[in-house]
């Protein structure tokens, strides 16, 4: 009788068993609805901050009919022309996009025709705002200067208002997928049956992580589709950093989720990293950085100050840092520095994983 071979199988070196962990990470999102959930607070805040500025009185675009026009010199913004000098005269319409095929303007209640010798367009900033000016080419001393046009909402400002959430959706997502992900395998004992498996912890660690942040930038990703779509139907396009705002979004969720995972290896118990996770990001950090305001100390070292570049970025030009005296006190405005806030977030993904994945490996089940 011939013996039939017996099958051999192979354990799965340790970069293939990643991809594993990973897998089955993932359907424990999806089975507990955390990943579902994040996706539903993200969907139901983009409605909310795109429904509610219409509702309360302010669109993202209509018409201004007859609107007056005050006149300044082009030596007040900054305007000259050749064999005028800046003596010529500049009326700025307040907003920071126009539909300019649709723009007419009157004087004194008569149309005053467009090219030639009586005016011209221009887009400028003023006073750190972006705004169009009318140059004219003719005396108009005295004269009330009217304008009709049809105005929208720049994709800069639109965006910014659904980037103000960017971050605390990103720390929404490090609560739901890093909190507990480390320190649940020893409080509910799974432990038990995962870690007696031909698997380095290592292996695991990188795995879970690995989901964590796949699960993140899916709810990020939904949440800057969502702004993107709503930025070309009202704002009639997309902001040339959009793009980089989310690369932003991506190195600052990376960072805090290692801290979330940092902070998971370091407590006993899941309620505690979760909480801790969510008000470090959301009330102790940030209180340590409004302390600047009264110091002036600017504290790049901040991950949540740092993290301030999501929005910032879209800003054209990019704010730079202020001080102002009030009542005998002086109030400091901080922003931080793109290329700065990237290495620190950086830094703080790289140190925190390093030290997490050294506990992890250290640490043992209890009872």
């Amino acid at each position: 009788m011939v013996d039939e071979p017996k099958a051999v199988h192979d354990v799965p070196g340790d970069f293939e068993q990643v991809p594993i962990v990973w897998r089955y990470e993932l359907l424990k999102y999806l089975r507990s609805k955390r990943l579902l959930a994040s996706m539903a607070i993200a969907v139901v805040v983009l409605s909310l901050i795109y429904i509610l500025p219409p509702a309360l009185g302010t669109p993202y675009s209509g018409t201004d009919s007859n609107r007056v026009v005050s006149l300044l010199s082009g030596a007040d913004v900054g305007i000259g022309l050749p064999g005028l000098g800046d003596t010529v005269q500049v009326g700025l319409l307040n907003r920071s996009q126009i539909d300019l095929d649709t723009l007419v303007i009157f004087v004194n209640g008569t149309e005053l025709p467009s090219g030639g010798m009586n005016w011209t367009i221009s887009k400028i900033t003023y006073q750190g705002q972006s705004a169009y000016a009318v140059v004219f080419l003719t005396n108009v001393t005295g004269k009330v200067i009217t304008a009709s046009y049809e105005w929208f909402t720049s994709p800069e400002s639109f965006e910014s208002i659904f980037l103000n959430f960017a971050s605390i959706l990103v720390v929404i997502c490090a609560t739901f997928f890093g909190a507990d992900a480390l320190v649940s395998e020893f409080q509910n004992r799974t432990g038990y049956l995962i870690f007696p498996n031909p698997m380095k912890r290592g292996t695991l660690y990188f795995g879970k992580y690995a989901a964590s942040m796949t699960a993140g930038i899916m709810v990020m990703g939904l949440f800057y589709v969502g702004i993107a779509i709503l930025s070309l139907i009202s704002a009639r396009g997309i902001d040339a950093d959009f793009g980089l705002s989310f690369l932003f979004s991506v190195e600052y969720l990376m960072a805090a989720m290692a801290v979330a995972y940092l902070i998971s290896t370091l407590l006993k118990g899941t309620t505690g990293a979760t909480v801790l996770t969510f008000f470090l990001f959301i009330m102790i950090l940030p209180i340590v950085d409004s302390i600047a305001i009264f110091t002036g100390a600017k504290f790049d070292a901040s991950l949540t100050f740092a993290a301030g570049v999501i929005g910032y970025i879209l800003l054209d030009p990019y704010p730079t840092d202020w001080t102002q005296s009030f009542a005998g006190f002086e109030f400091n405005n901080f922003y931080p520095a793109p290329a700065t806030a990237a290495i620190v977030m950086l830094a703080y993904a790289a140190a925190a994983i390093a030290i997490s994945l050294v506990l992890f490996k250290r640490k043992q089940l209890a009872g």
